[in-house]
């Protein structure tokens, strides 16, 4: 069955089509883009998924395009949400790092500044004048 709203069909179909090419190792916007523009350019579709995706596969067997991606997870992975493997050597802790005793006073540091600058503004302005 053909579907009702066809720009909303086109828009659907182009952005799966865009996923399977990044999925397929194909990371240069430019060349999806221009591979997206000559599919659609030379196609007639017929607005229903099954024969679409059909021409779609064929359209890649005839150009050649890579559909095996070179590694398990695509480089851009990232766009797609946590899916750096468990076993990978990126640590998802945090980063533990000794703190110097200089650190731990920062926060009375602040406390004891704003203070001691309050007073001096109070000696300045309410006991000279």
């Amino acid at each position: 069955m053909a579907s009702p709203n066809k720009t909303l069909y086109e828009a659907e179909f182009s952005e799966r089509l865009r996923t399977f090419l990044l999925l397929s190792g194909i990371q240069n916007e430019y060349s999806i883009s221009n591979t997206l523009s000559q599919f659609f350019q030379n196609t007639n579709l017929s607005y229903m998924w099954d024969k679409d995706w059909s021409l779609w596969m064929g359209y890649v067997k005839t150009n050649k395009i890579s559909t095996e991606s070179p590694l398990p997870f695509p480089d851009r992975a990232w766009q797609f949400g946590s899916m750096v493997p468990k076993d990978s050597e990126w640590k998802t802790g945090p980063i533990k790092s000794k703190e110097s005793i200089i650190s731990s006073f920062k926060p009375i540091f602040v406390l004891v500044s704003i203070f001691l600058w309050s007073a001096l503004y109070y000696l300045i302005i309410f006991r000279l004048l």
